[in-house]
């Protein structure tokens, strides 16, 4: 099965994350509220109140032979600051407490971390409490030549959601080096506007058709986030 990465998501988070860190996790959840319920409780503890990361839940809408349904996000600033935030939890009865309400309803099916590198568009394009995303997992093997073209094809389209493009640090079997993640309001607004319906899109194509290869696709909504 492989992996769907949800990053960060860096979803929603604003431009100035660039270079942050992320762990995330996919989950088969049994009992949705229950999930949301527990998380709620963690966050509101003294534990989750002193954290500094942003932590997002989001619902696989179609995720290919992935069989999770859910998969949380945490967003950490700095590679300084996940290592205060991991100290804080490993210590933690409030985690301890978390741990034992959720793993009866929320069975984890993979757990990687990554980096975010570059954001393209704009998060004021981001209006919906609930927002979608579209993620593309690629194998590449020019980094700076891709990141480069993917600057100059977002660069183009600035009024179009928000992107951005990761680096996968630890991934285990997954064969995929990076994650273009594109945002939306909606999904419907994410396919209206695929990247080969965007400006730009033949110049990026040509650049990049040699360096990259697509191994996943994921789409996924944002059922709640918590924010330090």
């Amino acid at each position: 099965m492989r992996k769907m990465l949800v990053i960060f998501s860096c979803l929603f988070v604003q431009s100035s994350f660039a270079q942050a860190v992320f762990q995330s996790y996919d989950l088969i959840v049994s009992d949705p509220a229950a999930v949301v319920a527990a998380m709620d409780k963690y966050q509101s503890s003294p534990t989750g109140q002193a954290n500094t990361a942003t932590v997002i839940l989001y619902q696989y809408v179609a995720a290919g032979d992935n069989m999770a349904t859910h998969a949380v996000n945490v967003v950490h600033s700095s590679p300084e600051e996940m290592d205060a935030n991991l100290a804080r939890n490993q210590a933690s009865q409030d985690q301890a407490i978390f741990l034992a309400e959720i793993s009866p309803i929320a069975e984890v099916t993979s757990r990687w971390m990554g980096q975010i590198l570059l954001s393209g568009g704009d998060p004021k394009n981001i209006t919906s409490a609930n927002p979608a995303s579209i993620a593309y997992f690629i194998s590449v093997s020019d980094p700076v030549a891709y990141a480069q073209a993917f600057t100059k094809f977002t660069e183009r389209n600035s009024d179009v959601g928000q992107s951005f493009l990761s680096t996968m640090m630890v991934d285990g079997d997954n064969p995929a080096t990076h994650v273009a993640l594109n945002n939306g309001n909606s999904l419907g607004e994410l396919f209206l506007n695929q990247p080969q319906m965007l400006d730009g899109w033949d110049d990026f194509a040509n650049e990049t058709g040699q360096i990259r290869s697509i191994e996943s696709v994921a789409a996924f909504t944002v059922v709640k986030r918590w924010d330090p």
